[in-house]
């Protein structure tokens, strides 16, 4: 198997990024408007304000470190679904370049898209020096990445025309790489908890570079307006974190689930974090009492994931159903929840079909998984992370009107966790 993974591997790294395909463009004047296969968010005739700025690098970057994960996992140990999680990352990268171009032109996205990949590849070269117990290709990888490093800092220091110092960005940066460095020995090493942990703190830490990066291209580039930082975006981008890193997670527990992965307890625990962390934000809108009723409704409707997930392993077609009627329960039960606590801020007709498209984002990636339609389940999976971030543009729209000069001047807490901002 080793010299499988390997070939594999080396043959991607050599060969250079699969490629996605096209770009879409995606809306977010509804919570479940899909347009196509989530890309890039504006178009090159759009006018970017800073929040958008700010919200799509965190969207982005944040997926990034989830899909590289998740091609690095399927790499060392020598998943079917490599690929297709290999198109995944090389969309994201796309999705990055294309945001990079709005701001930087087609040079800047160039070199951002070449230096970007080169670091992608560096960690496949090291998880294939990991899966074939390789330690002169892992140290090989490390020093290139090293380099990327340097390399990446400088540009970014003169395309910011120094707000962004590059020590200081090869000092972020090589927190990235610790991150899935880390994430991946502890897996390779069959230690799942430490794995899981590293990969919520690899997701959280791109947010912080993301506004970093946000705020630099604003003090630099004209015409870029509006605010960065206020409340109501604070809440907007809170909950995109929260709510994306929720889906992905349900997605990686849900496949483990099917496939009788040994790490689906690490990754179940993972998503419980997840949901306290949720649990929080909502406490600090509605209270404790509507906190804890969000969190019960919350944590069911992950058992019917769950529920739904053993059935399809198991070919119980009936128990699929029954989780299935559980989870249209959910829909209407969670919707009434957020039109009342809002005052009808968050009408539930609205927040239905939201939820309803999240059931099928995750319902229809794991059948697909589960039948080796690897593509499919990846560009579902790559669907139900970005419509996350259009029912938190939704929410978080809803409980400002709803909290009006209550909301609080510093943003809602969430009271730490992962992915604490």
């Amino acid at each position: 198997m080793r010299r499988t993974v390997g070939y594999h591997l080396t043959a991607f790294a050599v060969a250079g990024l699969l490629s996605a395909g096209g770009l879409a463009v995606v809306g977010s004047a509804g919570l479940s408007q899909h347009s196509g296969p989530p890309g890039i968010v504006l178009t090159q005739n759009s006018q970017v304000n800073a929040e958008e700025l700010r919200i799509i690098l965190e969207r982005q970057l944040g997926q990034h470190a989830l899909l590289a994960v998740e091609a690095m996992r399927a790499g060392v140990t020598g998943q079917e679904h490599f690929d297709a999680a290999a198109v995944s990352l090389n969309q994201n990268t796309e999705d990055l370049t294309e945001s990079i171009r709005l701001v930087y032109g087609d040079e800047g996205a160039e070199r951002f898209n070449q230096l970007w990949s080169d670091h992608i590849d560096f960690f496949v070269q090291y998880t294939v020096g990991v899966a074939e117990d390789d330690q002169q290709a892992q140290d090989e990888a490390l020093q290139r990445l090293d380099q990327y490093r340097a390399d990446f800092g400088g540009f970014l220091e003169s395309a910011t025309e120094g707000q962004l110092p590059a020590n200081d960005v090869a000092e972020l940066l090589q927190m990235h790489v610790n991150q899935l460095i880390t994430q991946i020995d502890a897996y390779a090493a069959q230690d799942w908890t430490t794995a899981a942990s590293q990969t919520r703190e690899a997701y959280a830490h791109m947010f912080g570079t993301a506004r970093g990066l946000a705020g630099a291209i604003v003090a630099t580039q004209p015409g870029i307006d509006g605010p960065l930082e206020n409340s109501a975006i604070g809440l907007r981008s809170q909950l995109g974190q929260q709510l994306g890193e929720h889906a992905q997670l349900a997605v990686q527990a849900m496949r483990s689930g099917v496939s009788g992965q040994p790490d689906f307890e690490a990754l179940a625990g993972a998503l419980n974090a997840n949901t306290q962390d949720l649990t929080a934000s909502i406490v600090s809108v509605f209270g404790e009492e509507g906190g804890q009723a969000f969190m019960e409704m919350w944590a069911d409707h992950i058992d019917f994931f769950v529920q739904y997930t053993v059935a399809l392993a198991e070919g119980d077609e009936q128990g699929q159903q029954d989780a299935q009627a559980r989870l249209e329960q959910y829909r209407q039960d969670f919707s009434q929840f957020l039109d009342t606590a809002s005052n009808g801020n968050l009408p539930a007709d609205d927040v239905a079909a939201a939820l309803q498209e999240h059931v099928n984002d995750l319902i229809t990636q794991v059948d697909a998984f589960h039948a080796g339609n690897y593509s499919e389940a990846f560009s579902n999976a790559y669907n139900a992370y970005n419509h996350m971030y259009m029912t938190a543009e939704v929410l978080a729209a809803g409980i400002v009107a709803h909290m009006g000069e209550t909301m609080p001047e510093g943003g809602v807490e969430t009271g730490g966790g992962g992915t604490a901002g």
